[in-house]
């Protein structure tokens, strides 16, 4: 084959070569940790004193270890125990930390305080989480919403519904509630413990799962198998697997050039 045919094949080649090859490289600035037996690794990174001013991960996605070896991560301000990551199929399993089983004061009738908000971040709710509404301190509940006396309040009335998408949402007003809140919860623990006057409380604590996608900023530094990183005096970085860190992406490092030249040396 002639240098010619061999550059006009090169970026098909050196797209499988690369993933192939150093698809387990390590990078020196991006290195995992373990909290309460979750593995901390890219593209989630662990808060420490160090990452105030750098890390190695997407933006949003630190976590925190704390004094009792608990995983919590924070999405607009609340706070989501993690139960755990599966790199590789992209998912991170959570629970509101409020109602999940490692609260500092937990009970079996927990009163969900906020709505679940992901904002800009790059998360997709993963399949089969279904959404729980509850309204609370009403005058009654309506016919198609579960009581919950547990959650009852000065006679004010707590109701929980399983909102369903593809009817509108009901007019809730003629049940005069104080509160609404929504969360997700999974879908198959709904299935498990299908009283929910009682068992809420076990399908909350188990949480929902949640799919990260690459961010938009990042897709350059990782099509050249680089990490997507911050640093507070340049911003976004680009973290290469020959230590180095670069603005944009990884091309022309010296693994890089390595790659091409061995597939040039291969192919010719």
């Amino acid at each position: 084959m002639s240098l010619l045919s061999a550059l006009l094949l090169l970026p098909f080649f050196f797209i499988i070569s690369f993933s192939a090859e150093y698809n387990t490289s390590t990078f020196p600035e991006c290195g995992s940790s373990n909290c309460g037996g979750v593995n901390i690794s890219y593209p989630f990174w662990k808060i420490d004193s160090e990452s105030t001013t750098q890390f190695c991960g997407y933006e949003g996605f630190g976590i925190n270890c704390s004094q009792q070896n608990i995983s919590e991560i924070t999405f607009n301000g609340d706070s989501y125990y993690v139960e755990s990551i599966n790199y590789e199929l992209g998912t991170i399993l959570l629970a509101d930390y409020e109602v999940s089983r490692v609260a500092e004061v937990w009970n079996n009738c927990p009163r969900v305080q906020h709505n679940i908000t992901l904002g800009t971040l790059p998360f997709d709710f993963a399949m089969y989480t279904i959404n729980l509404s509850f309204h609370f301190d009403c005058d009654r509940c309506p016919s198609f919403a579960t009581e919950v006396p547990c959650l009852e309040r000065d006679n004010g009335k707590a109701c929980l519904d399983i909102v369903n998408n593809i009817i509108d949402e009901l007019d809730w007003n003629e049940y005069s509630c104080d509160q609404e809140v929504i969360t997700t919860v999974s879908g198959g623990n709904l299935e498990r413990f299908p009283d929910l006057p009682t068992s809420f409380s076990s399908i909350l604590e188990r949480g929902f799962g949640l799919q990260w996608k690459q961010t938009d900023d990042c897709s350059k530094c990782e099509e050249s198998n680089g990490r997507c990183g911050w640093r507070n005096t340049v911003g976004f970085l680009c973290y290469c697997a020959d230590g180095t860190t670069r603005k944009g992406d990884c091309k022309g490092t010296l693994v890089t050039s390595h790659v091409l030249l061995l597939m040039i040396v291969k192919i010719t």
